[in-house]
């Protein structure tokens, strides 16, 4: 996968791009910070850390080629992976926050590590959501494997596992980190459980998509906090909207979601909100419920639409909340023509 080179003209064209309603407002690249150390990169999550800190995993990320290896072309190569922190994300410097990233030898690296058996051109480890329970942080990650490596869109996923950082006391940022993979958490043909995390009342909250068919929709997980490594305590929400141990009775929802979504608690609107891309469109869609026995007959509405592509190119996707501050949120989608996040500011 090789994106365009990034113009000046591609740039500004992002200001072209509409929206729905007047509410949302493309606010361009997001953090041209990143720019400095990667050159394009999708899968992007947002871990709030502490009251000082965030940290953002990320997934295929574009990066310069070690000055030994000629093999890659253009002079860049593709890492599955990748990791950074910067200051608290707010409203004031969403558009300006420097990024750091995890590097070995001052060059952006993998933080989940493939073992010595695994060829990172065949087996990609995909970064999702995270979350930071007490002293430790837990990232979500796709075990993919890719049979031909330069084909990166034909791939299978081999299962959903969970890396794990034990937090050192005192740690600041710069000092490292050290994920551990525990193997294999959600089973080869589950979804992708993880796209999107959040907790709330002792409990984590999981939605991830899947391919059924031709639909593409989103299903949902829960597991209580202190059990977020053991599978077998991990309920899924059916087709009735209840809570069920068995993964084959989980329900399918919104079959149109492409890419990874959102999902988060409201503290201003005392509701759920979900986001994710619409296939086919790029259109970003807001859904919002009270609980999640009412998913199955939520509705979503789309609240920011792309320009139209050009027939037969990749549409946007993985449109997502990174953080909300009262009646603003503040999304990004992957825009597939130049590889970036773009930011979207949604006031309702």
């Amino acid at each position: 996968m090789k994106p365009p080179v990034i113009s000046g003209i591609l740039v500004f064209l992002l200001a072209v791009f509409t929206c729905c309603g007047g509410n949302a407002v493309n606010r361009g690249i997001f953090a041209p910070s990143r720019l400095d150390h990667i050159k394009g990169q999708d899968g992007v999550s947002s871990i709030p850390f502490d009251e000082n800190t965030t940290l953002w995993t990320f997934a295929d990320t574009i990066i310069p080629i070690n000055e030994k290896d000629k093999s890659a072309p253009d002079g860049y190569t593709m890492i599955s992976n990748s990791l950074a922190w910067t200051e608290k994300i707010t409203p004031s410097n969403v558009s300006s926050v420097k990024f750091s990233y995890y590097t070995e030898n001052g060059r952006v690296s993998q933080f989940i590590k493939n073992s010595r058996r695994e060829n990172p051109l065949h087996h990609r480890l995909w970064a999702l959501d995270g979350l930071r329970i007490g002293n430790r942080v837990y990232v979500y990650y796709a075990h993919i494997f890719v049979p031909d490596h330069t084909k990166f869109l034909e791939f299978t996923v081999k299962y959903i596992g969970l890396a794990v950082w034990d937090v050192p006391h005192n740690w600041s940022p710069g000092a490292g980190f050290d994920f551990r993979r525990t193997g294999i958490l959600f089973p080869e043909g589950s979804p992708f459980f993880g796209a999107a995390a959040m907790i709330r009342d002792g409990y984590v909250y999981l939605a991830g998509h899947s391919k059924r068919g031709d639909a593409h929709p989103l299903s949902f997980a829960r597991v209580k906090s202190e059990k977020i490594g053991d599978f077998k305590a991990y309920e899924f929400l059916d087709a009735a909207g209840c809570w069920n141990s068995d993964l084959q009775q989980c329900g399918y929802f919104f079959g149109d979601v492409a890419g990874e979504c959102s999902l988060a608690y409201s503290e201003y609107y005392g509701a759920f909100d979900l986001f994710y891309a619409r296939m086919f469109t790029g259109e970003t869609v807001h859904v919002s419920f009270g609980s999640f026995s009412s998913i199955p007959g939520a509705q979503g509405r789309v609240i920011y639409r792309p320009a139209p592509h050009e027939k037969g190119k990749m549409w946007p996707y993985s449109g997502k909340e990174i953080f909300s501050s009262g009646k603003t949120t503040y999304l990004i989608y992957i825009d597939p023509e130049i590889y970036q996040p773009i930011l979207v500011e949604y006031n309702r």
